[in-house]
């Protein structure tokens, strides 16, 4: 897939994942009950670049209920960037991101999503 193409999927992609998680967390907020199981999650970033860990970063705290709290890039150190993201609900939190990661990174490089979550 060409790298055009994929950046234009992906956008299409993430403006539908956006406005779930919109009306995900306007759900939780208009909710008389407490549905919500908040988590900090610690997610091993892929990205190779400084472009691909920023641009991660941002579509993480640019999603509703989702925000990169800490960070600690180790890729100096031959290791992955590790990023503590705050969910408001930790159910399929790794995955979620994770996914997002994935079909992020595909589009910027022009290559296919790798893992079986990204298909979805």
């Amino acid at each position: 897939m060409g790298r055009a193409v994929g950046l234009v999927a992906f956008g299409g992609w993430y403006a539908g994942q956006f406005l779930v998680a919109n009306v995900q967390v306007l759900g939780a907020v208009l909710s008389p009950r407490l549905t919500i199981s908040p988590a900090a999650i610690r997610v091993s970033s892929r990205a190779r670049t400084d472009v691909e860990l920023a641009t991660f970063i941002a579509l993480v705290g640019l999603t509703p209920g989702t925000m990169v709290v800490g960070s600690q890039d180790r890729r100096d150190e031959g290791g992955s960037p590790l990023l503590d993201v705050h969910v408001i609900d930790a159910a399929d939190a790794h995955e979620r991101v994770e996914q997002l990661e994935t079909r992020l990174l595909a589009a910027l490089r022009g290559t296919r999503a790798t893992t079986t979550d990204a298909a979805s």
